[in-house]
């Protein structure tokens, strides 16, 4: 079987994608993966440590709200974009078409949904938010069958053929870590004081760091807290770690990125990050208290939303970027770090309200699909 997934741009889609391949190949060792994204995407450069997933690279770029220059060059890209994706079909020639999300996802499953109409293609998306993106709610009207990680997402498909709630699904080594004294070294973390891991997601954030290094005296000062910070792209982690060494601050550790991730979150008291969908669900299967910073520029506010869905079951707190700005982030992480039973609570809602088996169901979907195909 020949399966061809596209999306990424962001670690949001990318991620859910690179488990789903991964959980194909283990499941089917012979199926033949391909994957569709653009060569400014998180996907080009982890793609290359994946040799058995053919990576195939489109023109593509998404609309941009109030954005008339970026809007003009996005649609005069589509054209470019169904050519590069005609000639993938016909060198690759895909059975079933897997959409996750974003601006790179949109020829492909089109023209896959077009070409099912004649021969035997599947079309199928995949909606990691609470509120589906426009791609998806473009795509929704053609294809065999919408994935969607929450139910209440269901109101965003009223003419999708058929909506199955899954779930997000997320890479094994999250479902696989623990904590371990090999696992702090490899850190540089000690086992006896209460670590919080902060991040903004695979592009990074330069409001959760600044807010950080906003308020680094409370952190100087506190013995029983340590801090894994990522940087990721947003700034200079050579820059980052400097600050903090010359404010005196000992118990902060800067990594621009972290291979292990799964172990970062098996070590970490309490999750600081934005509120993209992916996060959530890696926070959520884990069961992980967390504090969520929701990026205000996300499209239709999405973050803002999937962060008070989680606050309104208790498995959250959320901070507003705008009072972090003013106060800093380390008073508020040493508040809730310092309640031991908002913690255990915060963990055990998230835990019930995580879907640890989506990616199994997401597996049992594409494969009565894959049998259609083979029809």
């Amino acid at each position: 079987m020949r399966i061809l997934v596209a999306g990424g741009g962001t670690g949001g889609h990318f991620y859910p994608a690179l488990a789903v391949m991964e959980a194909l190949v283990r499941k089917e060792p012979e199926v033949s993966l391909g994957y569709v994204g653009t060569k400014r995407g998180i996907e080009a450069r982890i793609l290359p440590s994946y040799p058995w997933i053919r990576f195939y690279p489109i023109h593509a770029r998404g609309l941009g709200r109030g954005n008339i220059v970026q809007n003009i060059l996005a649609l005069s890209l589509l054209l470019v974009a169904f050519l590069e994706t005609a000639w993938i079909f016909i060198r690759f020639r895909p059975r079933l078409v897997i959409g996750m999300g974003g601006y790179a996802s949109f020829t492909p499953v089109i023209l896959g949904a077009i070409l099912g109409r004649f021969i035997p293609i599947r079309t199928v998306i995949h909606e990691q938010n609470l509120v589906a993106g426009l791609t998806n709610r473009i795509l929704s009207r053609f294809v065999d069958k919408v994935l969607v990680s929450y139910p209440q997402t269901r109101r965003d498909f009223p003419r999708a053929r058929r909506v199955v709630v899954t779930g997000n699904p997320i890479r094994q080594e999250f479902l696989l870590a623990q904590r371990s004294e090999a696992a702090y070294r490899r850190f540089g973390l000690d086992p006896a004081k209460k670590t919080v891991l902060v991040f903004g997601g695979s592009r990074g954030s330069t409001a959760l760091i600044s807010s950080l290094l906003r308020a680094m005296e409370p952190l100087s000062r506190d013995d029983g807290l340590q801090v894994l910070l990522v940087t990721g792209d947003a700034e200079d982690e050579n820059a980052i770690r400097k600050a903090f060494n010359d404010g005196g601050v000992k118990n902060v550790i800067v990594r621009r990125y972290i291979d292990r991730m799964g172990e970062a979150f098996a070590l970490a008291d309490l999750i600081v990050s934005r509120a993209g969908a992916t996060t959530l669900a890696e926070i959520t299967s884990c069961g992980k208290p967390a504090l969520l910073v929701p990026w205000a520029g996300a499209a239709d506010d999405h973050q803002r939303k999937n962060a008070h869905y989680l606050e309104q079951v208790q498995a959250c707190a959320v901070a507003e970027e705008k009072d972090l700005m003013e106060k800093g982030l380390a008073p508020l992480i040493e508040e809730i770090v310092k309640d031991e039973e908002r913690l255990i609570r915060m963990g055990r809602n998230a835990a019930r309200v995580g879907r640890r088996y989506a990616t199994s169901l997401i597996l049992g979907e594409l494969e009565s699909l894959a049998r259609e195909a083979r029809t």
